[in-house]
C-alpha cells in the first residue's frame, strides 16, 4: 500500500502519516474502552450500595439492566462487590443472583431489553420465594418491590441513555444521592456534598431545566437515603433556584445559591447538625470555586462576562477557518493569473509558419542560399502573398503557389510542407485559446467561491446580540418535547428582529407541526416567528425561526415558446426566509438547446440564493457553469429581483436581461439596461440598481420577445392592469398573449415570458 510521508528537505525524518493517525486512533479507542468500563464500574458500585428507605436496594439490577452494551459486565461487577461489602444475609443473595442471571442474559441476547429484564426479575423473585419456604420472613414483598423498581429504572435507562441529558441523566444522579447520603468524612456529609457541587455548576452554566430538575431528584435520593436529611435537601432546591437568577456570573451564581440553601440548613433540629451541613455546602461552593472558568461556562452564550463581550465582536472557529479557506482560494486564484502572466510566449504566427518550413524543407536544399539570402525580399513576398490563400483553403497545391515561390525545384514538397506547418499552427492556436478559457473558468470559479466563503463566514462571525434568556427558554421547551438541542440560539440583528435557530438530532415535522413550533417559539420569545425553514444535514435538522415581515409577496408569470411545446425562458419564484426572489432566465436562441441554457442557469441561481449568495456571486458562478457545459456556445440572460419583505427594499440585477418594469401607486416605469448575458465571456457584466417599492406596487420581469414592438405599450397596459386591480397571474397572462399577438402580426418568433409579483399587507 502507498504511503504518504510528512517531511521537508534531506534533514527531516519521514513519518508514516496513515501508520501515526491509525496507532492514535487505536490508543484513543483503547481510552476509551478503559473510561467507559470505570463508569460501569463505579455506577454498579453506587447502585450496590444505595438503599431506598433503608430496605430497598432496586438499582444494582436497574443499572445493569439499562447501562450500554459495553459497561454493563463492569457494572455487574461493581454492583456484586458492593453487595458483597454491604451484606443483608439472604436478600444480598438473592440479588446477586438477580445480578447475574441479568448479566448472562445480556450476553446471550445482545441489544434486547426483556430477556434481561425477565432473567433479572425472575431469578430475584425466584431465589426470595425459595429462602422463604426454608427460612420464612417477609423477603419475598421486598424482592418483589425491587423486581418493579429495577425494571422500570432499566426501561428508563434505555429509552433516555444516560450519556444524554435526561431521565436516564436524572436517575444516576438519584442513584449517586442515595449511596453518598449515609457517607460522611467527619462533619461533611458525602453526598450533601455532591449533590450541592452538581446543582451549582448546572446554575451557573445557566441550565434552568437540568439544574432544578437534578436538585430534586438529588433532594429525593438524600431523604430516601436518611430521612435527617430533608432540611438540608429542601435548602438544596433553594439555593438551585435561586442561584439560577445570576445565569453567568459565577461569584454572584454562588452567593445566591449559599442564601437558598442556608434556608433549608438554618432549620435542621438539633441545631448543633446544621454546622455539618453547613461544612458540606462549603465544600461543594469550594470545589465550585476552583473549578476553572472554561471548564464551568461551557455554554457558548455565557462563556465572557458582558464587559468581555463589549470589547469587540468575536469570531467564532467556523467563521475563521471560513475566511482561511476563502483567503487560501482567492490567493491560489491570483497566483495561477501571475504564474501565466510570466510564462515566456512563443512566437506562434505567420513567422513560425515561414520558420518552420525553412527548417523542415530549405534547410537542406542547394538553393538555400540563393533563395534565403541573396532572394530573401523575394522569397518573404511570396510567403506573404501564399497566406490569404491558405487562410481560405487550408491547404496550398503546387498550382497555388505564387510567382515568388515558382522558382522552387520542389514544388510538390513546399506545398506539403507549407499545409502541414499552417495546420500545426492553427492546432496550436486553438489549444492556446482553450486553455486560455479554461483558466480564465477556474481562476474566476476560485475567486466567486472565495468571496462567497468570505460573506459566509462574515455572517457567523457576526450573528447578532445573543439573548441567552430567551435562548434558555427555546432550549427548554424544546428539552420538554423529548428533544433536547444539540445548539439553541436567541438573536437580535442590527434592524432589531429577533431570530432563533435551534439544531436538534435528525427529525422530521409535519407542515402543521412546524406551524404549531412557530407559534410557541413566538410566545417564548415574544415575536410572531413564521413558519420555520428546515434544513437537514448530516443527521442532525436546523429549524430556523424568523420574525414575520410587514409584506408578503405574491407571484405570478405566463410563458409563450416560439415554436412547439419548449421554450428557452426559465422562472423561479420562491420567498427565503427575509426576502421574495423572482429569478428569469432567457437562453440563447429557442428550443431545446435554449432551454437547457435558461432552466441550467434559473436552477443554479435559485439554489445559489437559498444557500445564501449574493445576486453577483450568483451569476460569476453561473457564467462559470455555462461556459464549461459544452463545447458549443453557451449563454442565458440573468434577471433577478430580490425584495426585503421588511422594509420593501428592491435590488434588481440584469445581466444580458431586457428592461424590467415598476408599478408604484400606478405609475409604470422601466428599469435596467441591455447587455451581455452569462456563459459569453470570462466575467459577468452586469448591472445592479436598488429601488424602494411599497405595498400594493408591482414589479416584473419580461423576456425580450416580449419587447417585440418595445416598452411603451407594456408600460400602458401595466398601468391598466393596476388601476383593474388584476392578480399577478393576470397581468403575466395579459401581456404574454399580447406579445404573442403582436409578434404574430410582423412575423417575428421569439419565447415570450412575464414574471410578475406583488406585494401586500402581512
Amino acid at each position: 500500500m502507498e504511503k504518504s510521508f510528512v517531511g521537508f528537505g534531506p534533514a527531516s525524518t519521514p513519518l508514516p502519516v496513515r501508520e501515526q493517525d491509525g496507532a492514535a486512533l487505536t490508543r484513543r479507542g483503547q481510552i476509551g474502552a478503559v473510561l467507559r468500563q470505570l463508569y460501569g464500574l463505579l455506577a454498579g458500585l453506587a447502585g450496590g450500595w444505595a438503599m431506598l428507605y433503608g430496605q430497598l436496594s432496586p438499582f444494582a439490577l436497574g443499572l445493569v439492566l439499562g447501562l450500554g452494551e459495553d459497561c454493563f459486565a463492569a457494572c455487574g461487577a461493581g454492583a456484586v462487590l458492593a453487595l458483597l461489602l454491604r451484606g443483608q444475609g439472604v436478600r444480598t443473595v438473592c440479588l446477586i443472583c438477580a445480578v447475574g442471571g441479568a448479566v448472562v442474559a445480556r450476553w446471550l441476547w445482545p441489544r434486547r431489553y426483556l430477556p434481561a429484564a425477565a432473567a433479572g426479575c425472575v431469578l430475584l423473585l425466584g431465589s426470595a420465594f425459595c429462602f422463604r419456604m426454608y427460612i420464612g420472613g417477609d423477603g419475598l414483598l421486598f424482592s418483589g418491590a425491587e423486581a418493579v423498581l429495577a425494571a422500570g429504572i432499566g426501561f428508563i435507562l434505555r429509552r433516555w441513555p444516560a450519556e444524554k441529558p435526561g431521565a436516564g441523566r436524572l436517575m444516576l444522579v438519584l442513584c449517586g444521592a442515595a449511596a453518598l447520603g449515609p457517607l460522611s468524612l467527619g462533619m461533611v456529609n458525602l453526598g450533601l456534598t455532591a449533590a450541592m457541587f452538581y446543582t451549582l455548576v448546572l446554575a451557573c452554566r445557566g441550565k434552568i431545566q437540568p439544574a432544578l430538575s437534578s436538585a430534586a431528584v438529588a433532594a429525593a435520593g438524600l431523604v430516601c437515603a436518611d430521612s435527617a436529611l430533608a432540611c438540608s435537601a429542601v435548602g438544596l432546591c433553594c439555593g438551585t433556584a435561586l442561584g439560577l437568577l445570576a445565569q453567568g456570573d459565577k461569584l454572584v451564581c454562588m452567593a445566591f445559591y449559599g442564601g437558598g440553601a442556608l434556608l433549608g440548613i438554618l432549620a435542621v433540629q438539633p441545631p448543633g447538625m446544621a454546622f455539618g451541613y453547613l461544612a458540606a455546602l462549603g465544600a461543594g461552593a469550594g470545589a465550585c470555586l476552583v473549578l476553572p472558568r472554561r471548564l464551568l461556562m461551557r455554554d457558548p452564550s455565557l462563556a465572557h462576562d458582558p464587559a468581555e463581550r463589549a470589547e469587540g465582536p468575536q469570531l467564532s472557529a467556523a467563521a475563521t477557518r471560513l475566511n482561511a479557506a476563502a483567503e487560501s482560494l482567492s490567493s491560489l486564484a491570483d497566483t495561477v493569473n501571475r504564474v501565466y502572466e510570466g510564462l515566456p510566449r512563443r512566437q506562434e504566427g505567420w513567422r513560425w509558419v515561414v520558420d518552420n518550413t525553412h527548417d523542415a524543407l530549405c534547410a537542406n536544399c542547394g538553393r538555400k542560399e540563393a533563395c534565403w539570402k541573396e532572394e530573401y525580399t523575394v522569397t518573404m513576398e511570396g510567403f506573404e502573398a501564399l497566406r490569404p490563400i491558405l487562410e481560405e483553403k487550408q491547404q496550398v497545391e503546387a498550382q497555388d503557389l505564387p510567382g515568388q515561390l515558382a522558382r522552387c525545384v520542389h514544388p510538390a514538397a513546399l506545398s506539403g510542407t507549407v499545409t502541414r506547418s499552417f495546420a500545426l499552427y492553427k492546432s496550436r492556436q486553438e489549444a492556446r485559446v482553450h486553455a486560455e478559457a479554461m483558466r480564465t473558468a477556474l481562476t474566476e470559479q476560485y475567486s466567486a467561491v472565495a468571496q462567497a466563503l468570505s460573506a459566509l463566514g462574515d455572517q457567523i462571525g457576526s450573528p447578532g446580540s445573543p439573548e441567552p434568556y430567551k435562548s434558555g427558554r427555546v432550549a427548554a421547551f424544546f428539552s420538554s418535547l423529548g428533544m433536547p438541542p444539540l445548539e439553541c440560539a436567541v438573536t437580535l440583528d442590527d434592524l432589531g428582529r429577533t431570530r432563533a435557530a435551534v439544531t436538534l438530532p435528525r427529525a422530521r415535522f409535519s407542515q402543521g407541526e412546524l406551524s404549531a413550533l412557530a407559534g410557541e417559539v413566538g410566545k417564548l420569545c415574544r415575536r410572531s416567528f413564521e413558519t420555520p425553514q428546515k434544513l437537514s444535514c448530516k443527521g442532525v435538522t436546523t429549524l430556523l425561526f424568523t420574525e414575520k415581515p410587514l409584506l408578503r409577496a405574491v407571484f405570478g408569470w405566463a410563458g409563450a415558446a416560439a415554436q412547439g411545446d419548449v421554450s428557452g425562458d426559465a422562472v423561479q419564484q420562491f420567498c427565503s426566509p427575509t426576502a421574495a426572489q423572482m429569478i428569469l432566465c432567457d437562453g440563447m436562441g429557442t428550443g431545446r438547446p435554449a432551454a437547457v441554457d435558461g432552466n441550467l442557469a434559473a436552477d443554479l441561481t435559485g439554489r445559489l440564493l437559498r444557500a445564501g449568495f449574493t445576486a453577483e456571486l450568483a451569476a460569476r458562478l453561473v457564467n462559470v457553469a455555462l461556459a464549461l457545459k459544452s463545447e458549443e456556445e453557451s449563454g442565458a440572460t440573468l434577471d433577478l429581483l430580490s425584495v426585503d419583505l421588511y422594509t420593501g427594499t428592491a435590488r434588481i440585477f440584469k445581466a444580458g436581461a431586457a428592461p424590467g418594469f415598476i408599478v408604484h401607486e400606478g405609475q409604470a416605469r422601466t428599469v435596467g439596461e441591455a447587455g451581455l448575458p452569462v456563459g459569453v465571456l470570462g466575467g459577468v457584466n452586469g448591472q445592479s440598481r436598488m429601488v424602494r417599492l411599497a405595498a400594493g406596487d408591482v414589479a416584473v420581469l419580461v423576456s425580450d420577445g416580449l419587447l417585440v414592438d418595445g416598452p411603451g405599450w407594456v408600460l400602458k397596459q401595466l398601468e391598466l392592469s393596476a388601476a383593474a386591480g388584476d392578480s399577478p397571474e393576470q397581468i403575466a397572462q395579459t401581456l404574454v398573449e399580447t406579445a404573442r399577438t403582436r409578434a404574430s402580426q410582423d412575423s417575428r418568433t421569439d419565447d415570450i415570458t412575464a414574471a410578475v409579483l406583488r406585494l401586500e399587507r402581512y
